[in-house]
């Protein structure tokens, strides 16, 4: 009986293993198939010429081919043909993980066990990214992306300066470093673009307590910035259109100020200047604050002011230590302010309606296919990446927050002192 166990066993094991060889196909050869299928070959006379593989990598997150390709095509040429080269990787389920053969209980049907393996093994999911240097590279990323990620205090402990947790890739866990400049940030309700924020708030007041200011601007009720209101880096919560303006005025004044000091001491930005306190202007939702889309006269003034203030800090903010992270659930041309979005140099958007949204925000298409809340795109100077961002508990956040939170009076309208900075973590402003 013993020996009829093992046999099989045995006999599974090596099903297993010639089952891997035999339909395990190289994604090289099979990347060089699917593009002589679409037509990524060149004649010359009576030779057709098609791509050649030079070389192949192994990466931690998959594999890399670099492919000769003949002249005539182009880079572009490939990247249109990117969903066919996805899809043809992905048309089969993925070989046998032989883990599976060592968990089998020997207690229990052997047959049926094996049975189940072959059936219930995992869907390919490989994602790609071309790019050329003289030669044509393809990286093949099969990495594993988690549908749902739970934020945890250490990802902060791994973040640096003003680096905050972004989320979960296919390369790896990811952070976004603020001091890059302004952010877009786009996402349909209940997608995770509001967890974001509150994650984000929460990481700059846990990073950065000292040098952390905040104006927050919610024009969808006020509720999601409400536990931050009493957080000594919070200077207003601004929660309808008169408040916002208000805000800004004094955003905007306050940067002026600071201009002037820069002008008047011969510095040219905030690093330059030695200063380390950073300014946070959170706005959700951009459609409440477009005159384009406000009815009324006095409204749609107001809403000009808003706009005009939010396009002066964009433009000029980021060298005086400015970060606006202009939001929108419903982006549309009337909605997202043209200059505001050009000098945005992130771009992070969850899934949106429709293509032209996507196209709206990332000025491609792509958002709309986003499969899970919290799955978001992610496009800097450097490149677009596919992320899974953590989810943060209202809990955790109280937490994390409770140091800093004071009882404070709220200036609605308070007179703008001169803006203080830092050089090191105290500073007064004094000429240099």
């Amino acid at each position: 009986m013993l020996f009829e166990i093992l046999s099989t066993s045995v006999a599974a094991g090596l099903v297993g293993m010639s089952y891997l060889k035999t339909s395990q196909l190289d994604d090289g050869e099979k990347i060089k198939k699917i593009a002589f299928n679409c037509g990524l070959y060149v004649k010359e006379g009576k030779e057709i010429k098609a791509m050649q593989l030079y070389r192949k990598k192994k990466r931690d997150w998959g594999m890399e081919y670099i492919y000769r390709i003949p002249l005539g095509l182009s880079l572009a040429d490939f990247k249109k043909r990117t969903e066919h080269l996805r899809d043809g990787l992905n048309n089969r389920k993925n070989p046998i993980d032989l883990q599976a053969f060592l968990q089998i209980d020997f207690k229990e049907n052997l047959l049926q066990q094996i049975k189940q393996i072959f059936k219930y093994r995992y869907v390919s999911d490989k994602d790609i990214e071309l790019s050329y240097d003289g030669m044509l590279h393809i990286k093949v990323l099969d990495r594993h992306m988690p549908n749902q990620i739970y934020f945890e205090e250490a990802m902060l402990g791994q973040c640096i300066d003003w680096e905050i947790p972004l989320g979960e890739s296919r390369y790896g866990f990811l952070h976004h470093d603020m001091e890059r400049g302004h952010i877009t940030l786009a996402g349909a309700t209940r997608k995770g673009k509001t967890v974001f924020l509150k994650l984000l708030i929460t990481s700059l007041i846990n990073q950065n307590p000292d040098n952390t200011k905040l104006t927050l601007i919610d024009l969808k009720g006020g509720l999601a910035f409400s536990r931050f209101k009493n957080a000594k880096q919070v200077e207003m919560v601004a929660t309808d259109l008169d408040s916002a303006l208000v805000a800004l005025k004094q955003v905007k004044k306050e940067m002026e100020q600071m201009k002037g000091w820069f002008d008047k001491n011969g510095c040219e930005d905030i690093k330059e200047a030695g200063i380390d306190l950073r300014h946070f202007i959170i706005v959700d939702e951009a459609a409440q604050i477009s005159p384009n889309i406000l009815t009324g006269k006095e409204e749609k003034e107001k809403a000009r002011q808003c706009e005009e203030a939010l396009s002066e800090i964009a433009r000029i903010g980021a060298g005086l230590g400015y970060r606006l992270i202009y939001c929108s659930q419903y982006p549309t041309a009337d909605v997202m302010n043209k200059q505001i979005k050009q000098n945005c140099d992130t771009v992070i958007t969850y899934k949106l309606r429709d293509a032209v949204a996507s196209r709206v925000v990332l000025d491609e298409s792509g958002a709309e296919s986003l499969p899970v809340p919290g799955r978001a795109i992610y496009k800097t100077p450097d490149g677009v990446q596919i992320i899974q961002t953590p989810f943060i508990e209202n809990k955790t956040i109280e937490k994390i927050i409770k140091p800093h939170i004071v009882i404070k009076a709220r200036k609605e309208d308070a007179i703008i002192e001169e803006p203080t900075t830092h050089r090191g973590n105290t500073f007064e402003l004094e000429e240099m």
